[in-house]
């Protein structure tokens, strides 16, 4: 068994995940209130949906701001942090303003610039978070941003809608708007916040930018089993990234749109048990075995997908059910990856670089694993209801990764055999 930390939380911890929450939630707001949205009035282009074809300009915007960032967010100096959040951010919620107003051949177009500089606000924010003792407790609820506000911030489009008649052009700026305060009072926060100390560094090992000779050095170290882990990021992504882009035509499928509620309600208990469960990898001091019991439990979120997608489908269970089930067995592991098993990778191989790194590589290769799945639903199951697409989904998937998770653990064991797989 692994040692076991005596949990003690700090008022820098609190105000740090207080902080990283709040600011996380007001970048999605401007990432995010557009999906609130159906756009079923406007035209199919060349067999695209106008909500794919938003879906994916941002989308590749967003890929392209992580290839950018595995460059760039690991060098940007403490002293400019806070004005990167709130000058990237600020320009993605321009972009929802010019969304509004600008002709609609050009609206994809304003979505690929409104992606284009978020995707690097989760590792400026992150940096606050990294390389500390209750590292997992705080990055737990950042990620919780994830699964709570993306439903927050949908059901706040929803309702600007229904009840101000804010028209659908519009929504997407106001949502984005209603929140950016919160965005510039949590920045200012985290760039408040203390260090981490000689405790965390020790414990966690110093965390250091990594020029372009560091980051090579890593993957000619560790590219192995990173490659693997990466794999399994990008599926998860993919899953996530459709539930989380259509999760209103699902509701709408299941004659549930006049809920906007459930879009919330159907996340909270995720959110909640995803982040108990994360951030009680604070208790495991040693850092391997923290880091396998990560690996544990993605294969049982990738067991748990298909069988309950596979009730769903027999009629076993109900739609609700399911999008809780199917929530769940993809959150829990996409916000391990965020919390704990990036973060122990680098404690336990000892190597000095930062977390952001790893993130921003799996991130980018993600979001074009996401972008690749978007153009062949449309262009190969044009017959397929998403909600149908989504189940085929979920069984590939969870297959996919149970299979990537023993070829994992049989590339750990190559690399550091003092590891103990038992």
């Amino acid at each position: 068994m692994g040692k076991l930390n005596k949990v003690s939380i700090s008022k820098t911890d609190v105000l740090l995940v207080c902080t990283a929450f709040m600011a996380y939630t007001g970048m999605y707001a401007v990432r995010k209130s557009f999906l609130a949205g159906q756009f079923e009035g406007v035209e199919a282009v060349s067999g695209f949906h106008f909500k794919t074809l938003l879906i994916i300009g941002q989308v590749l915007g967003y890929m392209l701001s992580k290839f950018i960032g595995i460059r760039l967010v690991p060098e940007i100096p403490p002293y400019k942090r806070f004005g990167a959040i709130v000058g990237l951010v600020g320009f993605g919620l321009l972009m929802l303003l010019a969304f509004a107003y600008v002709p609609i051949p050009l609206k994809p177009v304003t979505m690929f610039l409104n992606g284009l500089p978020l995707g690097m606000i989760f590792g400026l924010v992150l940096v606050y978070l990294e390389g500390r003792k209750n590292s997992e407790l705080l990055a737990a609820g950042l990620s919780a941003t994830f699964i709570f506000s993306t439903g927050l911030v949908k059901s706040t489009g929803i309702w600007l809608m229904q009840d101000f008649q804010i028209n659908e052009w519009m929504m997407p700026f106001v949502t984005g708007a209603v929140f950016f305060p919160m965005l510039l009072i949590a920045a200012y926060g985290l760039n408040k916040s203390k260090p981490p100390t000689a405790t965390d560094k020790e414990l966690r090992t110093e965390r250091v930018p990594m020029d372009k000779k560091a980051r090579l050095d890593f993957i000619k170290k560790h590219g192995g089993v990173f490659f693997v882990l990466v794999l399994v990021y990008v599926l998860l992504t993919v899953v996530r990234d459709f539930r989380d882009n259509f999760i209103v035509e699902f509701w709408a499928a299941f004659n549930m749109s006049q809920q906007p509620e459930l879009i919330t309600l159907t996340e909270l208990p995720i959110a909640i048990l995803v982040l108990i469960i994360s951030a009680l990898g604070i208790l495991v001091i040693d850092n391997k075995k923290a880091f396998l019991l990560g690996i544990l439990a993605t294969i049982i979120s990738a067991i748990l997908m298909i069988i309950v997608t596979f009730l769903f489908k027999q009629g076993e269970i109900g739609p609700v059910i399911w999008m809780i089930g199917s929530g769940f067995s993809v959150y829990l592991p996409y916000i391990l990856f965020h919390c704990l098993l990036f973060e122990r990778l680098l404690a336990f191989l000892k190597y000095k670089g930062t977390v952001g790194f790893l993130f921003y590589v799996a991130d980018a290769l993600g979001y074009l694993g996401s972008v690749g799945i978007l153009i062949y639903k449309e262009f190969f199951h044009t017959q397929s209801s998403r909600v149908e697409f989504f189940t085929w989904l979920n069984f590939g998937s969870g297959a996919l990764i149970v299979v990537l998770v023993f070829v994992l653990l049989w590339n750990i064991k190559e690399v550091s055999p003092k590891i103990q797989l038992k």
